[in-house]
């Protein structure tokens, strides 16, 4: 594990959770580069993803690291209940409910229906840490921008299409994605040259 990467402060996370009735998975940089990805720059923070039943629920666990309150964060493209906290010097930002609107889509983070069935696990110091769904990521980054991010969550993809194409044809089912933005994320998961059509032969995950 690259020692850029903070590690102990999401062993302490892992093992301040654990047993607790929330469900949670970790996004952002830091779950791109414990999937060995390389970025241009060491994750800063920790980004952890639950629905909206399980805020409170991680925020009281949490509470003795707590830089805030839990509140209702809306921006243009965001919508979510936002939270901070410190750990072992490494910021944490919980993230509930988390929504994104851009480019004639929606999408919304479902954590205990999909994304933590789905999630990929990884052991961290002994804690065994779910690792959101690479589709999610994938989708996540063309919403915000960022084609860069993009591209190194499609080459992830390509390294175990059986693994991730299935989830991310059911991501892109489950929510409203436009058209654009569907063939630009199946473009980069595939990497060819022509956007294919979602694939009617895979099984759905759950």
């Amino acid at each position: 594990m690259g020692i850029d990467l903070p590690a102990s402060a999401l062993a302490r996370l892992a093992a301040m959770l654990d047993g607790c009735k929330a469900t949670w998975v970790v996004g952002g940089s830091t779950g791109l580069v414990l999937r060995g990805a390389k970025l241009d720059r060491a994750p800063r923070d920790l980004d952890i993803y639950v629905d909206n039943a399980s805020v409170s629920i991680v925020h009281e666990r949490l509470s003795s690291y707590a830089l805030d309150e839990p509140v209702d964060n809306q921006t243009e493209r965001y919508q979510s209940i936002l939270s901070h906290y410190n750990i072992i010097g490494t910021q944490v930002e919980l993230v509930g409910d988390f929504r994104v609107s851009a480019y004639q889509s929606l999408y919304t983070t479902e954590v205990s229906p999909f994304l933590f069935p789905n999630s990929d696990k990884i052991s961290v110091e002994g804690y065994e840490v779910p690792l959101v769904p690479l589709g999610h990521e994938l989708i996540f980054n063309l919403l915000r921008d960022r084609k860069d991010r993009a591209e190194v969550v499609g080459h992830l993809i390509r390294q175990a299409p059986e693994r991730h194409l299935p989830i991310l044809h059911a991501l892109l089912k489950r929510n409203s994605i436009s058209s654009d933005i569907a063939a630009e994320a199946l473009n980069l998961a595939n990497n060819v040259a022509q956007y294919p059509s979602p694939s009617s032969s895979n099984k759905e995950p759950v």
